[in-house]
């Protein structure tokens, strides 16, 4: 296949070239290639070829042209004959020339030998593109997007939230897990004094003799101290509950 100003180089030359040999009653020329009712799209390749009857006994070139359904060439070539036959390797396509329809293969050699044959081809569509259209899908997946990272900040920050009420409350238990432990610590050490002190009254008590009021005194506090000791441990442990 060839660009338009190649097209027409060659379309000259041949003129040029063939003209001064072509004579009347010359042969014909039959297609080998493309079939009959041969179809092409897009871009592909192909080859034109065929045989000349009769075969020339001298050298020999063939020009061979393509023309699209407007009768517009798009596409050009001359080839040598060799033992009447000749081929051709091009391509559809390329340009916007090539448009939907049926083409036309014509075949001239060098002695007037003549021959044409047909083939369709398809264009390509082309999608068109709306730019607008486009640019509001992507603005709108952009805002979907946006909210969706506004959704996930908002949890996050629940979730933030949630984590300092909880470490909170963990301190809040473990300070009073602490006063609990330490409310015990002091009562077991009041236990022990009253223990001490009972067990010092009893050793200083002659063998058969009675208390004295001193002495009931003492046990009295011992006892009551015990007592509010255990009131205000009973107290924090309803307030932790």
């Amino acid at each position: 296949m060839k660009t338009l100003p190649a097209i027409a180089a060659v379309s000259i030359a041949l003129v040029l070239a063939l003209s001064p040999m072509i004579a009347t009653a010359a042969g014909s020329i039959t297609f080998t290639s493309p079939a009959a009712g041969a179809s092409y799209s897009g871009s592909q390749t192909y080859t034109i070829s065929g045989t000349i009857s009769p075969a020339p006994t001298q050298p020999d070139q063939v020009g061979i042209t393509v023309k699209n359904p407007s009768g517009q060439t798009v596409d050009i070539a001359s080839v040598t004959v060799s033992s009447g036959s000749f081929s051709y390797s091009t391509a559809v396509g390329g340009t916007s020339a090539w448009v939907t329809g049926t083409y036309t293969i014509t075949a001239l050699d060098s002695y007037g030998a003549t021959g044409t044959t047909t083939f369709s081809y398809t264009a390509p569509t082309t999608t068109s593109f709306n730019e607008t259209a486009a640019l509001l899908q992507i603005n709108a997946t952009l805002n979907k997007v946006l909210a969706n990272q506004q959704t996930i900040m908002s949890d996050l920050g629940t979730i933030s939230s949630t984590l300092g009420t909880v470490s909170s409350a963990v301190g809040t238990i473990s300070t009073n897990v602490g006063t609990i432990l330490s409310g015990i610590n002091s009562l077991t050490s009041t236990v022990g004094s009253i223990q001490t002190t009972v067990n010092s009254i009893q050793s200083s008590l002659p063998s058969g003799s009675a208390i004295s009021a001193t002495q009931t005194y003492v046990l009295v506090v011992a006892v009551l101290a015990a007592i509010t000791l255990v009131l205000e441990l009973a107290i924090l442990v309803r307030k932790i509950s």
